[in-house]
């Protein structure tokens, strides 16, 4: 298979962890970098193709003027609009990073887009590929699907980031940005929600007048499966450390899980209460951009096709709103999730 001409949309900070990584790989030919800031995307282009890319700032012209194959989409949440909209005109294959949107009519309206292109369009949930992540998801599809579970998870950080990311209008907020990363994980261990409620404060950052994000939330969510699940978050940690870790209680299993890639399973009904130990190194960026490189070649769904991220957003969004008005919110489950039928 001849190198998929591939285009950067977004060339801040977090673009890098995808482009090193796009780099490396011979199936991969970086022929494109747009930006709203003309040296960011020159400073990519240098970099990472030896300047030998095309250097945009509109990505319209981008899509129009170069044939390719594929793109990363790295926008921040608040520049999101129609750029799905021109891949799937251009029939151009995506990863695009979560949130996809920031309102749920922006978030169909890419789903229906895709599917009806045929594009293939992985949404950056890289937690789903975690070697502890995937064994735990396995254990749980040969069990009836109507057992219950539960499962606690926190976040907890300590930036400013950058300025959008503090301004809640253009991110979101912590919960729907950041943290969406753990709410997708509770819909890929628990299934479909119908109810969250979630308490939000600015608790550490109310002298800085551009500081409107949340920097402190407790959500709690209940799924259809009736199983529950609890996440605590928080800006007000230990400076420069991201650490996210969660516990998963089923019964007979309890998980311990310092990240994706590791965990102590612990079997609880078993009399010598057994133990199986996942301790993986996966780089589970390239994982993911591996699975969206076999999904073209193959013709089929990516791992996270773009559906998952219209409804891990659907839940992010309900528990912004149930902060808001101090009162849980209801959701339906989806009519459907990876059929070619618009997401309700």
């Amino acid at each position: 298979m001849k190198p998929l001409r591939t285009a950067i949309l977004g060339c801040g900070h977090f673009a890098r962890k995808h482009v090193v990584r796009l780099a490396a790989l011979e199936e991969i030919s970086l022929v494109g970098f747009c930006d709203e800031l003309f040296e960011s995307a020159d400073t990519y282009n240098q970099e990472f193709a030896q300047g030998k890319g095309r250097v945009f700032t509109d990505y319209e012209q981008l899509f129009t003027e170069l044939e390719l194959d594929l793109a990363y989409i790295c926008l921040p949440p608040f520049a999101h609009g129609n750029e799905v909209e021109l891949a799937c005109h251009y029939g151009v294959n995506l990863l695009i990073e979560k949130p996809i949107a920031l309102n749920m009519d922006l978030a169909r309206r890419m789903a229906k887009q895709v599917r009806e292109s045929g594009i293939k369009c992985q949404v950056g949930f890289m937690y789903r590929f975690g070697k502890a992540a995937l064994w735990l998801k396995n254990y749980l599809q040969q069990r009836p699907s109507d057992e219950r579970a539960f499962m606690t998870a926190r976040y907890a950080c300590n930036s400013l980031h950058s300025w959008w990311w503090r301004d809640r209008a253009k991110s979101g907020g912590q919960l729907v940005e950041q943290v969406i990363h753990i709410i997708d994980l509770t819909r890929f261990f628990l299934g479909e929600p119908i109810k969250v409620y979630s308490m939000q404060d600015n608790l550490f950052h109310r002298s800085d007048g551009e500081y409107t994000s949340e920097d402190s939330s407790a959500t709690v969510i209940r799924f259809d499966s009736g199983g529950m699940a609890t996440i605590s978050a928080t800006n007000g940690a230990i400076p420069n450390r991201w650490d996210y870790d969660w516990r998963f209680f089923s019964g007979d299993l309890t998980a311990d899980f310092s990240d994706a890639n590791h965990a102590v399973f612990h079997h609880t009904t078993e009399k010598e209460l057994p133990e199986t130990t996942i301790a993986a190194e996966d780089d589970l960026y390239l994982t993911e951009t591996l699975d969206l490189l076999a999904a073209i070649r193959e013709d089929r769904d990516p791992a996270v096709p773009i559906e998952e991220g219209v409804l891990s957003l659907k839940l992010a969004l309900a528990a912004a709103q149930a902060a808001e008005q101090d009162a849980p919110v209801s959701l339906e489950p989806p009519v459907e999730v990876r059929s070619g039928q618009e997401i309700e």
